[in-house]
């Protein structure tokens, strides 16, 4: 059984191609969509928690005016203003969930709640542009990316970190914490993959998961590798995905409240299909390896089987297939399937051969 969606109004604003109605989940709880300048997401989903003393929302939307005006707005929808809020809990640090944390926190003394995992990725000092630029050029060079794509990924890397907000949090939390929030019984689930330290939330009470970016009720959530996502992120997923599946299954009637999309149940359902598909992901890698011995990572990517063409990619996409590419062929090699000639280009061949 797939996901069951649970927030219609949602779904069919997805379909329609507009943004979603605020809405109140339950008592005490809102569904804000905040628009964000990435295609085809849209937007994200900023929830809110009425506390006895204010509130607290879970991600916070991309750092822009109107990606504030939206929260802004949404929260007087619910009855709220941005003063109201005491805490600020982060999912990852990708822009779209952390932008606006650190405005937050100027304007209310909100505190940014992180995992320990995830605040660690942002420690590198973020005025070190030629470091992230060496690093992209390193990653295309062992993954034979060619010069021309080199370099407008080194160009891209350089503009993206405008983007990534380096503030430190308040609070750090482990995996299994409970969450000092009055009136909720909110407890932190880590699920690395998507990111180091990527948090869900749940509140079995309540009969609530927020989800973030792990599970999402269909897309497949990006695992990629790359210098803040080390060689065995996927391994972590897939491990992440059979964690909160066990979670779900000690609460009945549990629903997801994710970071994109649409509101569902069926969590253990769903993150079951995830993990499906990255096997068969594997096997198709296996595969491209047997038929081109000698393969780069880069073939590799345009060799698998995405939702279109490859020739139809923009760059940022193209980057973001290498980055599955890397992860699946570094856990096949984790797991001994394949390995890769010396030298500083990876080519890959079956173990054995």
């Amino acid at each position: 059984m797939a996901a069951e969606v649970t927030g219609h109004k949602q779904k069919q604003a997805w379909v329609d191609r507009v943004l979603p109605p605020v809405e109140e989940v339950q008592p005490g709880l809102w569904s804000i969509p905040v628009e964000i300048p990435i295609r085809p997401l849209r937007y994200v989903l900023v929830y809110v928690l009425e506390l006895t003393d204010g509130i607290a929302i879970i991600d916070a939307g991309w750092n822009d005016q109107k990606s504030y005006d939206a929260l802004e707005a949404g929260l007087r929808q619910g009855g709220y203003a941005i003063g109201d809020i005491k805490d600020v809990l982060v999912t990852h640090v990708h822009p779209d969930h952390f932008g606006l944390a650190k405005r937050l926190r100027e304007e209310t003394g909100a505190r940014i709640v992180l995992h320990v995992a995830e605040a660690q990725t942002l420690m590198i000092d973020p005025g070190q542009e030629v470091h992230w630029q060496m690093e992209a050029d390193f990653h295309g060079v062992q993954h034979g990316v060619p010069d021309d794509e080199r370099q407008h990924m080194q160009r891209e890397v350089g503009d993206f970190r405008k983007f990534v907000d380096h503030s430190p949090p308040d609070i750090l939390v482990e995996d299994g914490q409970r969450l000092d929030l009055p009136g909720w019984e909110l407890d932190g689930v880590w699920t690395p993959g998507h990111t180091p330290g990527h948090m869900c939330f749940v509140d079995a009470g309540r009969k609530v998961m927020f989800t973030g970016d792990h599970v999402l009720p269909r897309i497949t959530p990006n695992i990629s590798v790359h210098s803040n996502n080390p060689p065995d992120a996927l391994a972590k997923y897939l491990d992440s995905l059979t964690k909160v599946a066990k979670v779900a299954d000690t609460i009945a009637d549990l629903e997801g409240l994710p970071g994109h999309e649409y509101r569902y149940a069926g969590i253990r359902a769903r993150a079951e299909e995830l993990a499906e598909h990255h096997e068969e992901r594997l096997a198709e890698l296996v595969e491209i390896v047997r038929d081109q011995p000698g393969v780069t990572t880069w073939e590799i990517s345009q060799r698998l089987t995405w939702t279109r063409p490859w020739s139809t990619f923009q760059f940022p996409e193209r980057r973001a297939a290498l980055g599955e590419a890397v992860s699946h062929i570094e856990l096949l090699q984790q797991r001994g399937a394949v390995r890769t000639d010396p030298g500083e280009t990876n080519r890959w061949h079956l173990a054995g051969s």
